[in-house]
């Protein structure tokens, strides 16, 4: 009897794994106003690079750089590298940060044939992120599909309604994604879903455009990969650690330490002999107090190795942290603690030295 419930508790969780992993979301919010929710959106991957779908009014509201939130109990945050407007109130947005470490389905697994789950289902699932990354989900009753491209839907629920912030949700149909929630009728309380198949097709046609018009070089230099806490603003962010112009520097709201940044050496292995890093900003207290550096010389940077720590010492806004020279594609800093502000992480640009 003991195994019989083991195997029905294993093939539920892989009912449980199996069913979210076509829903992998993000909540989308704005620099300026990280505690406002103004959207969700959908994550997928192609040929190596995380992209995010989101309503072009999401979109708009978030800014030049929309920061984000992934669903799930450890912290995954990210933001955008840019938008491309597919129409239909539909935007494609490239994602850096620790969330392309778990970017859902490739946009050509995805499976389009949807009309057998809108038809069969009279009630299907709005799913969306909450601020904590825990997630929502609210019954709702499809009507009006036009077969095509739109399905409304509305609460089954007259007590739970749709509100703004959820637009980029998910419309769910069992564990099978079948639409994308674009806008809320307040008056009426109805939703505007594009179906799947729609969205993906637009999709498609852009990466097709994209992949024959892109460059073929690789980008070369050293390229922020990840991050764990927010910037203030988007005038902050964590890329401008490696930035070539005046930009400011990186300045992170922490909510737990310690607060990591992981570094990108162009994909290539590299002799690190140090780092130095460029204190010269406006909040000194602010400055990294406490750290540890890590290597990582494999391809998938899962295995890091720590080669240098202690307290961090600023002379004339630069500290210098020499190590003896070792092979590395990635580097990590691990900040456990600032100089005197436990709220906040500050820091202008940080250079990775070489070995001759």
């Amino acid at each position: 009897m003991s195994r019989i419930l083991l195997l029905i508790a294993l093939l539920a969780g892989w009912l449980l794994l199996t069913g979210t992993a076509t829903a992998q979301q993000a909540l989308v919010k704005n620099y300026q106003n990280a505690s406002l929710e103004i959207g969700q959106g959908y994550l997928t991957h192609y040929g190596g690079t995380c992209y995010l779908l989101l309503p072009s009014h999401v979109a708009e509201e978030a800014g030049s750089v929309a920061a984000l939130l992934g669903e799930g109990s450890a912290p995954r945050l990210g933001e955008t590298s840019g938008f491309a407007e597919l129409g239909d109130d539909v935007t494609l947005a490239t994602v850096v940060g620790s969330l392309s470490d778990d970017c859902g389905f490739g946009t050509m697994s995805i499976s389009r044939a949807i009309d057998g789950a809108v038809s069969a289902n009279g009630l299907a699932i709005v799913r969306s992120v909450n601020g904590d990354g825990t997630i929502a989900q609210l019954s709702v009753t499809l009507f009006d599909d036009d077969g095509s491209t739109f399905i409304r839907v509305q609460p089954s629920n007259a007590d739970n309604q749709l509100r703004k912030g959820q637009s980029g949700s998910l419309l769910m149909a069992g564990d099978t994604p079948i639409g994308m929630l674009l806008s809320v009728d307040a008056r009426f309380g109805m939703g505007k879903v594009i179906r799947l198949d729609a969205m993906l097709a637009k999709v498609d046609d852009h990466l097709v455009e994209l992949a024959a018009s892109a460059a073929t070089s690789e980008a070369e230099g050293l390229t922020v990969s990840r991050w764990t806490a927010m910037a203030v603003d988007d005038a902050h962010r964590a890329v401008n650690l490696v930035a070539r112009d005046e930009s400011a520097g990186w300045r992170a709201r922490v909510e737990q330490w310690p607060a990591v940044v992981e570094f990108d050496l162009g994909g290539r292995r590299v002799a690190v002999s140090g780092i130095t890093l460029d204190g010269r900003v406006d909040e000194p207290a602010a400055l990294p107090a406490e750290l540890e550096l890590q290597i990582s010389s494999t391809t998938d940077g899962e295995r890091w190795r720590s080669v240098a720590g202690g307290a961090v010492t600023f002379l004339d806004g630069r500290a210098s942290i020499a190590v003896a020279p070792t092979w590395a594609r990635r580097i990590r800093l691990v900040l456990s603690r600032s100089v005197a502000d436990p709220d906040h992480i500050a820091l202008r640009r940080v250079q990775v030295l070489l070995s001759d």
